[in-house]
């Protein structure tokens, strides 16, 4: 019965704790964007499709329900490779707080490292994930296109778009920099 009152504990100090870290990590990118800060921390990045999600509850007492998501990976910039899939795994109040994907979206994707427990989420929570329209741009918000725009100042962003070959470019060449 203590081991499963510990394992109770555990979990709920785990869903208690990790809205604060989420909170501080958004707060931490959107008070000074940039890309190059989403890129250090990254364990991935890549543009892929979104191939399938499956949501897992928790089976055990100290574990947390998770939502698994499988892409499609197009260009790996980072942690993994064109044409290969990636299945990676959330917390599923992430689900929750409205950071959903759906089967066949386009996405681009800076990812954490995966955990000990096995979960992963985008860098700087919204800012750490770029969605991909029909034709093949990179749908920018204000702040992402700030981002952008102080990568690469010569880099056409139109009506809050760009295209995902020049964002991948970019990307690439600051990650070979770093190096």
């Amino acid at each position: 019965m203590s081991r499963m009152r510990a394992y109770f504990f555990l979990s709920l100090l785990f869903l208690l704790c990790l809205p604060v870290w989420l909170a501080a990590q958004q707060i931490q990118i959107k008070t000074s964007p940039s890309l190059q800060r989403m890129m250090r921390p990254a364990g991935y990045i890549f543009a892929g499709t979104v191939q399938a999600i499956a949501y897992e509850p928790a089976t055990i007492p100290g574990e947390v329900p998770t939502v698994r998501i499988t892409f499609r990976v197009e260009q790996g910039l980072r942690g993994t490779q064109a044409g290969t899939s990636l299945t990676i795994r959330e917390w599923a109040g992430l689900w929750n707080a409205g950071e959903r994907y759906h089967t066949g979206e386009r996405v681009v994707l800076f990812l954490y490292p995966v955990s000990k427990v096995g979960l992963t989420s985008p860098v700087g929570a919204s800012q750490g994930r770029f969605s991909v329209d029909p034709s093949g741009r990179v749908i920018l918000d204000r702040e992402q296109a700030s981002m952008i725009s102080a990568l690469e100042p010569r880099m056409k962003i139109l009506q809050g778009r760009i295209h995902l070959r020049d964002f991948t470019r970019a990307v690439r060449r600051r990650l070979l920099e770093e190096e």
